[in-house]
């Protein structure tokens, strides 16, 4: 499988983890979502990593990373998510690729053609039209607080995954996917404590209902599931290229928002979208 055909699965599996996310929220905290996030890490995660090859020699070099991807590109994301209308939540979530091409230029030596540089720009002035108040008021700018975790996410997910693309390459194995699915394992427990969730009572009652968590449990596989095509991705093609393309799973989401989420969304915001989505399409032509 090439860089590219697995960048494209890797949009589909994070949309419909991200539509099904944005529903599961209204059953469970971000924290209890993101243990099963990390159950299915262990599940999946770790036997392809050991199918694909690991070296464990590199365990501490890669756990550094593996910690900032587990926090950046995966916690602060379920957080983030469950903040605001999931059409505008995710396509501000989705102008990742504009943060993962500053950083793979600063910290992993990428260079941006002028095009590329356009079309960046394009991706940046639509994120702005989506994010801002129609009115710039301090009344207005305070609800829409609910909109700044989405951009922190967006900045957190370009810098792990320069990172992660930086150690993905050097060590030209699957120890980073190895290690990530162990490092989650603390990481969801410390979720969890911070939520002040007792998740012995919550799988209690999940196994007792295991049908109104379909939700949950369904984003939580597709997500794990899109992230691993992701990382295939980054082992075979440059982040400059693979994130822009998982990025696209934004179209996805909000067809999926307003067929099945029965969400609407402003004719300004419209604009912003379409403006993302040049942007973004343009980068993966450019490739």
């Amino acid at each position: 499988m090439s860089g590219v055909i697995a960048a494209i699965y890797s949009s589909f599996f994070l949309a419909l983890s991200q539509a099904s996310l944005k529903k599961s929220y209204r059953e469970l905290p971000p924290s209890v979502a993101f243990f099963f996030d990390m159950v299915f890490g262990v599940l999946l995660w770790l036997p392809l990593a050991i199918y694909f090859g690991v070296n464990l020699a590199s365990f501490n070099e890669v756990l550094i990373y593996a910690i900032i991807s587990a926090i950046l590109s995966e916690a602060v994301v379920f957080y983030a998510l469950s903040k605001g209308q999931l059409s505008i939540t995710s396509i501000l979530i989705g102008s990742y690729p504009i943060y993962t091409i500053l950083f793979s230029f600063l910290i992993n030596k990428e260079l941006l053609t002028l095009s590329q540089s356009l079309f960046v720009a394009l991706t940046i002035i639509g994120t702005l039209i989506s994010y801002l108040p129609s009115k710039l008021s301090r009344e207005e700018l305070k609800k829409s607080g609910a909109l700044i975790w989405p951009l922190i996410a967006a900045v957190g997910i370009g810098l792990s995954d320069t990172l992660s693309k930086k150690i993905i390459t050097k060590t030209e194995d699957f120890t980073f996917l190895f290690v990530l699915a162990l490092v989650q394992i603390p990481v969801a427990f410390i979720y969890l404590k911070l939520e002040k969730q007792n998740i012995i009572k919550k799988m209690q009652v999940i196994r007792q209902k295991a049908y109104d968590y379909k939700n949950a449990i369904a984003g939580s596989l597709f997500n794990i599931i899109g992230t691993g095509l992701l990382w295939i991705a980054f082992s075979r093609t440059l982040a400059s290229i693979a994130s822009p393309i998982t990025a696209t799973s934004g179209v996805l989401v909000i067809i999926i928002s307003l067929l099945f989420l029965d969400e609407k969304i402003s004719l300004r915001q419209i604009l912003g979208i379409l403006l993302v989505f040049g942007g973004i399409i343009g980068l993966v032509t450019l490739g």
